[in-house]
């Protein structure tokens, strides 16, 4: 019997609160070296027409700047939250994805369960059993290990106050890409696509993959190396 390959679903979030109103979800599915399956957008209906919630969000200007813009040239629309993780779960069947991951997955996964439940909907996000990949601590065990990598970022200026090197997505993009002045987009499918860009790049280097582990401050990993 022929055994299947397995992908893995990319995803970012953008929520009008730390803990849940998602308003902008995306998903990219790949392989492991990046190729690119399939990508869905959407916004989130009950939360982006509710001015309320949306003029909490940190990036709330984005909805003029960026949103609105994307919505006149049909390059996304707004969708019902059940009817988004419906299309999601079916999509990760038809392409046999097996691992959710994520820049910082414990947060994306925190804020699609609360919104899930705020929302007035019972059980999990997920319907099948996905291996959780945090790209962020992938990359801080791997590729920003590099003492190349500690080099370049004190030279950048990417460190923060209190002296730590920064080892967000967009750092890290900056890092594996070449393009030291990379400026994250921050919008979910914008975001999604560096983001399977980074995990490509960790996967090259065959080390341990870190399924699992979330919420474990992988900056201090860095610095740490760095010290």
């Amino acid at each position: 019997m022929k055994i299947q390959k397995l992908n893995i679903a990319v995803a970012d979030t953008e929520s009008a609160t730390l803990f849940d109103s998602v308003y902008d979800v995306a998903y990219v599915i790949t392989d492991k070296k990046g190729n690119v399956i399939l990508e869905r957008n959407w916004l989130v209906e009950e939360i982006f027409t509710d001015p309320a919630k949306m003029a909490k969000a940190f990036y709330a200007k984005k909805y003029f700047t960026h949103y609105v813009p994307m919505l006149s040239r049909g390059e996304i629309q707004t969708k019902p939250w059940i009817e988004i993780i419906e299309q999601m779960n079916a999509d990760f069947k038809a392409h046999n994805v097996s691992i959710f991951a994520a820049y910082n997955a414990g947060f994306d996964v925190r804020v699609m369960r609360a919104t899930h439940k705020q929302l007035g909907y019972s059980g999990d996000v997920f319907s099948a059993d996905l291996k959780i990949l945090d790209i962020w601590q992938f990359a801080c065990e791997t590729k920003l290990q590099q003492k190349s990598f500690a080099r370049i970022a004190r030279r950048m200026g990417w460190v923060s106050d209190k002296g730590n090197i920064q080892t967000g997505a967009e750092i890290a993009h900056r890092y594996c890409s070449g393009d030291h002045f990379f400026i994250e987009d921050h919008t979910a499918l914008s975001d999604a696509r560096i983001e399977v860009e980074i995990m490509a790049e960790c996967f090259r280097m065959k080390k341990r993959v870190p399924y699992g582990i979330v919420n474990a401050h992988p900056w201090r990993l860095v610095n740490k190396k760095a010290a």
